[in-house]
């Protein structure tokens, strides 16, 4: 308690004194300097503009404000970029009332924000359909494009039911976020309109003093790091390589330098991507980024930074709710993180990242991924007790399917039934987004990813005198991965497939109806699904089957088609979201987007897991498909 006071009491004196520092947020007389930066887009050797002008109040130079007129053009960049196979080109126009203080950005579409400079609020008409790219649906979490060279492209949506966010207003006053309209510039720091517009694209705009960096969040950390984050996606870096990779070596760029030839040797995608790597990675903007000397924060940064973090985790956490917190100030001075906050070492702020992440909202999703720029070393990996058990269970699985070599194979069969085992969802990307896999299969050369796998697993089981009657969607070691795949197994699975989420910031729901081409001839048929067959469908799961991992048999239970074999899965209700602090350091957590499923109408949260059919206790049964086949048979 005598902690907590301290804490409370240090505080309230750092706040006061980062507000006489920065005078008040709204002081139409604040000292306001500037100075042109370059901004780079996604690599180190690609500059968007040379001198995007940059603003800061009362000589507060590591609290970057950008002016919305700017920020709107970037907008414009950024989006046309993102989705540059899109049919609609994204614009803004800008409008401004001088007399009044308000700012409105309207899209193309006539979705609009108002930024009001006297109030300290920005207001969202739908806070969803202004920042849905322009070749997306509303409520659509897909990313797969509706047509590809004109022609219909993998996925094709049918119906949905639509449930409208209502109008959202974000009170920047109530936490002190500074604004400053002044001599017709209307400013907002750096951080507020990065995570209010263009993080629900997983995009933020990093600062460290010489330029601005716009990256993906998940991009903006080591290379090796994120070349990893990337191989695991691909479900190309398993647990039994990484051991491998262990046993070969204990000095890590050894262990990293035999992961990359291992992989490259696996399959042409591996090959790929690691050539992509080796030549990406002497371009990295993270590299850029942290080539600027560390330093401590100022006391206006802490103040700003604590109060923006608590804003947007109040308004973009998914599970805070589920985890009982009111609001999120509160929440840091219940513990630890509140004194690592408010520490002028970033190092320390970065911990805090860490532990809130990894520790304390412990959801399996959240987590730390890279330093501050003004951070002279990278955080400690401290596990919540989730993420401890879901490390552990993951081993022990991954020791039991090695005693049985066949159970890894991503397509076996034993006499009348048929295995498929995916231990990730992974959709394969060129330079112009997402592969064409009907040019991939008419060159022999479709990808050893998800969808890859799904289509010449079809081929196999529904070929001329098949003997199959089951099959066992094994998805006992899939910790997630990208939602397209796993929509895409959905289809295959149930032909007329559904998923559903709501979005906890707006209020938004959304069940969204879609079938699925497997056979690639641009049709979306019975020829595409293994419903309607006479065959009987099975999955296995495990408290390893996490994310879209646990999405699906969550939709297999709902529909009741599907038979789900093995423990209850792990959870992972939420779209993962990605953030940064207003010091720079990345993260990733439980986004306001929630996967639910519905039943009588009503949406429920699928973060506790689904239940089995049929309980498994021996997890080595999982694995010995003789033993699988024999006990699938006996059920009916």
């Amino acid at each position: 308690m005598r902690r907590l006071l301290s804490l409370v009491l240090a505080l309230s004196l750092l706040l006061g004194c980062a507000a006489a520092e920065t005078a008040e947020p709204r002081n139409e007389d604040a000292q306001i300097t500037s100075k042109n930066l370059p901004l780079y887009y996604q690599k180190a050797d690609r500059i968007w503009r040379e001198d995007f002008p940059v603003y800061f109040l009362d000589g507060v130079e590591d609290l970057p404000l950008i002016n919305l007129a700017d920020w709107a053009d970037f907008m414009v960049y950024l989006y046309n970029e993102s989705d540059n196979n899109s049919e609609n080109v994204y614009s803004l126009t800008c409008e401004v009332n001088e007399e009044e203080k308000w700012v409105k950005l309207t899209r193309e579409t006539g979705s609009s924000a108002v930024f009001d400079f006297s109030q300290g609020i920005i207001a969202f008409d739908d806070y969803i359909a202004f920042l849905t790219p322009q070749n997306c649906s509303y409520m659509e979490v897909s990313g797969i494009p509706k047509t590809k060279n004109g022609e219909p492209f993998l996925i094709q949506y049918t119906r949905s039911r639509i449930l409208y966010g209502e109008v959202t207003a974000v009170n920047l006053k109530e936490y002190e976020i500074p604004m400053a309209a002044q001599d017709g510039k209307y400013l907002l720091p750096l951080q507020t309109l990065s995570a209010f517009t263009i993080a629900d694209l997983g995009q933020s705009v990093y600062y460290n003093g010489l330029g601005l960096f716009a990256s993906p969040v998940q991009s903006m950390t080591s290379p090796t790091n994120a070349f990893q984050t990337i191989l695991y996606m691909y479900g190309l870096l398993t647990d039994e390589l990484i051991q491998k990779a262990r046993a070969a070596s204990s000095d890590m760029d050894e262990q990293f330098d035999f992961l990359l030839e291992e992989v490259s040797k696996a399959s042409e995608m591996g090959k790929a991507l690691v050539d992509q790597y080796r030549t990406e990675a002497e371009t990295s903007i993270y590299n850029l980024y942290r080539s600027a000397t560390p330093a401590p924060r100022s006391e206006a940064l802490i103040k700003f930074g604590f109060s923006e973090l608590a804003l947007e985790m109040n308004c973009f956490y998914g599970l805070k709710s589920a985890h009982n917190i009111d609001n999120f100030i509160t929440f840091f001075l219940q513990n630890e993180i509140g004194t690592n906050l408010v520490d002028p070492d970033a190092a320390k702020a970065d911990q805090a990242i860490a532990d809130l992440t990894n520790f304390w909202l412990d959801d399996g999703h959240s987590a730390y991924l890279s330093a501050s720029y003004l951070s002279d070393s990278g955080a400690a990996n401290k596990l919540g007790f989730g993420n401890a058990a879901r490390g552990s269970t993951g081993s022990m699985l991954s020791a039991f399917r090695a005693q049985y070599p066949e159970a890894s194979q991503p397509y076996y069969e034993v006499g009348d039934t048929a295995y498929v085992t995916l231990d990730s969802f992974a959709v394969t990307a060129d330079d112009d987004g997402v592969a064409d896999y009907y040019a991939l299969a008419k060159e022999g050369n479709l990808p050893n990813d998800t969808i890859g796998l799904i289509c010449n697993s079809h081929k196999q089981i529904t070929r001329e005198n098949s003997p199959i009657k089951n099959v066992v969607l094994d998805l006992s070691c899939n910790g997630g991965g990208m939602a397209p795949a796993a929509f895409y197994t959905l289809g295959w699975f149930l032909g007329d497939a559904n998923y559903s989420y709501l979005n906890t910031f707006t209020g938004a729901q959304a069940v969204q109806y879609f079938n699925v081409d497997v056979n690639l001839d641009h049709q979306f048929d019975e020829n595409d699904t293994l419903a309607g067959r006479g065959l009987k469908l099975y999955c296995l799961i495990s408290p390893q089957s996490f994310s879209c991992g646990n999405l699906v048999p969550w939709v297999f239970k709902e529909n009741g088609s599907v038979t789900l074999l093995g423990r209850t899965s792990g959870g992972g209700s939420c779209v993962v979201g990605f953030d940064t602090t207003a010091w720079g350091t990345s993260f990733r957590y439980s986004s306001a987007k929630r996967l639910s499923f519905v039943k009588n109408g009503s949406f429920y949260d699928v973060d506790q897991g689904v239940e089995p059919d049929y309980f498994i206790n021996d997890y080595a049964n999982f694995y010995n498909r003789e033993a699988l086949t024999e006990f699938i048979n006996g059920l009916f």
